[in-house]
């Protein structure tokens, strides 16, 4: 089927105006250029290729009865470096870092989308792109506007699915949650058991505005509950405890959240964040998103997205919306 996404809010400016790298990470992608184009500036211009493994049973190298081979297993390694990326089983579905790139391609080319920020993670063990999907849309009618995005992410040692999902990025402070309210975590996934298939992803972003205007709704309630200092610290408390109340309290993670949402953080003093629900799930999700401690930028990024951090946002959700 043809897929056209909606295009009346999308912006034709430069993408050095519009854009931004996804956490810091990968490079912005320049309107208008080739799928190869996009791969060097990514750093995606490699392949990701295929072989058995051997071992050997002796210590003469040189004879070639010392080495075996494991028949259900391979190891999938850079093209350009020969830098292995991960041991994996013979039945393996790659997804080519060019193949994450082409997905939006149809879209780009029609206008329809901007392809903003690609790269690798891990040495090119995980690689994705992002795609802005629609302009910022307020919940307040000013400053505090949420983005949609679809992130398409994949792995080539087996630590993620191949997946589109769907986020919610909050602009003012590059806050980023799932769209769904705590349902499926992914518009579309699928494991490297199976083959991609582009036309069901491209259904299942396209049945994202819907979604989306619900969660813009669930946004502008939240930003109308009021919640003082003590219900923060309740909501906390119920987010981060994991023995007791007293060591709850001390963690770095309660003080940090309780720190943004009493105004450190981005955003924290707009009207629609001040001393309410939506500030709240937002201190979370900047928290998880940009200060929760990691080994690395590329760790805390991961954690946010696909880990501990995106499992904290999540509940987070969870928690604010259930009353």
């Amino acid at each position: 089927m043809a897929h056209m996404i909606d295009t009346t809010s999308r912006t034709t400016a430069s993408y050095a105006s519009t854009q931004r790298e996804w956490h810091g990470l990968g490079q912005l992608m320049p309107i208008g250029a080739t799928v190869g184009e996009w791969q060097k500036q990514a750093g995606m211009d490699y392949k990701v290729q295929r072989s058995v493994i051997r071992y050997a049973t002796e210590r003469d190298l040189k004879d070639a009865t010392a080495f075996r081979t494991v028949d259900d297993k391979h190891v999938l390694f850079r093209s350009d470096t020969g830098a292995p990326l991960g041991v994996v089983s013979d039945g393996y579905k790659v997804v080519q870092p060019a193949d994450v790139l082409e997905f939006f391609r149809e879209w780009a080319d029609a206008g329809g989308v901007t392809i903003e920020s690609a790269g690798v993670l891990f040495g090119g063990k995980r690689y994705f792109a992002t795609s802005k999907l629609c302009e910022g849309v307020s919940l307040d009618g000013g400053r505090d506007k949420v983005a949609l995005y679809a992130l398409f992410s994949t792995s080539a040692d087996g630590s993620l699915a191949s997946e589109v999902r769907i986020v919610t990025v909050r602009t003012v402070c590059n806050n980023t949650l799932r769209l769904a309210l705590g349902s499926a975590s992914a518009a579309y996934r699928v494991t490297h058991r199976s083959v991609f298939q582009v036309d069901a992803a491209k259904d299942a972003i396209e049945a994202a505005n819907e979604e989306f205007g619900a969660f813009m709704t669930t946004a502008r309630t939240l930003a109308n509950i009021k919640v003082d200092s003590a219900r923060a610290e309740e909501l906390t408390l119920k987010l981060v405890m994991k023995a007791n109340e007293e060591t709850a309290r001390a963690s770095a993670s309660f003080n940090r959240i309780m720190g943004l949402f009493n105004g450190e953080g981005k955003g924290s003093n707009l009207s629609s964040a001040h001393d309410t629900a939506w500030g709240w799930l937002n201190a979370v999700t900047e928290y998880a998103d940009h200060h929760i401690r990691t080994r690395s930028v590329e760790n805390r990024t991961a954690s946010a997205l696909w880990g501990t951090g995106d499992t904290l946002k999540e509940k987070a959700l969870e928690l604010v919306t259930a009353n």
